[in-house]
């Protein structure tokens, strides 16, 4: 009986640490908000669009990386202006946060928040 209790309790404990570190990850607003977000999953230049998926290039990476554009995804520029994913294109410095702030550990990661430097392909002010 007193190892059924302890195994439940590791249990509970396990299920509200996992609970805990999911709410950890604090996506950006567009017109910004009190909370800091999380820093961003991937950042740098779009070398290929369409409205389901970006190709990004960072400049940490020589491999440039795919991310899928979801219905839900949050398209806005850093300025907060939103826009279709159809304004998507080559060119554009994009800022991305991924679902749940990280890379998945199969395929290809889908991005919560993508947000543009600009609608016109410029890098950001900072």
């Amino acid at each position: 009986m007193r190892s059924d209790c302890c195994s439940f309790l590791m249990l509970v404990l396990l299920m509200f640490s996992g609970a805990a570190s999911a709410h950890s990850c604090v996506l950006p607003l567009p017109d910004g908000g009190e909370d800091h977000p999380s820093p961003p999953s991937l950042k740098g230049k779009i070398l290929s669009a369409s409205p389901k998926q970006v190709v990004i290039q960072t400049t940490d990476d020589r491999v440039p990386r795919p991310v899928n554009i979801a219905l839900d995804t949050e398209l806005y520029t850093v300025y907060g202006g939103g826009f279709e994913p159809e304004a998507l294109r080559a060119g554009q410095h994009a800022i991305i946060w991924f679902r749940g702030c990280t890379k998945p550990k199969e395929g290809t990661p889908v991005a919560a928040v993508l947000q543009l430097c600009s609608l016109a392909a410029e890098p950001c002010s900072s």
